[in-house]
């Protein structure tokens, strides 16, 4: 039997409005990124290995980082793959576990991510500009609250 498709009711989903703003978002940050070579998902990455190294990690397993950012350890694994690529990321085992893939990195990656720095700054400011400062902050600790209560 064939179920009626209420387009009202499909209008409503969430998925669909949180998946067009991330679209558009992204879009602002990966043309703001575009003079440093990175999209906005490869500066994100580079900025949680980067994190790492400011806490004593050289390195953090895939798992972890799939974690952090919210993805599967494979779509991770296929993201490294140009930043590996291009030697601003490398991989190894894990220090404390061998048998664990980690990633950490590289001096040329944290030059690259140097640079980007300023060019996402400029994009942050747009949005800030366009959605206003209370907005701004309201949504990021919306998409925390949210992220956090989702990922349970």
């Amino acid at each position: 039997m064939a179920y009626a498709i209420d387009i009202r009711e499909v209008s409503t989903c969430t998925c669909r409005r949180a998946r067009r703003t991330t679209r558009q978002l992204t879009q602002i940050y990966d043309t703001a990124l575009k003079p440093s070579g990175l999209t906005a998902n490869q500066f994100d990455l580079l900025t949680n290995l980067f994190s790492a190294t400011l806490t004593d990690q050289k390195s953090l397993p895939i798992g972890i980082l799939a974690s952090r950012m919210g993805m599967h350890p494979t779509t991770l694994t296929r993201d490294l793959r140009p930043l590996i690529d291009h030697g601003l990321v490398d991989d190894g085992p894990d220090p404390r576990d061998g048998r664990i893939r980690a990633v950490y990195i590289t001096a040329k990656g944290r030059e690259r991510l140097r640079k980007a720095v300023p060019l996402w700054r400029r994009a942050q400011k747009e949005i800030q500009r366009a959605l206003g400062r209370d907005a701004s902050k309201a949504l990021n600790d919306l998409l925390d609250v949210a992220f956090d209560k989702l990922a349970r």
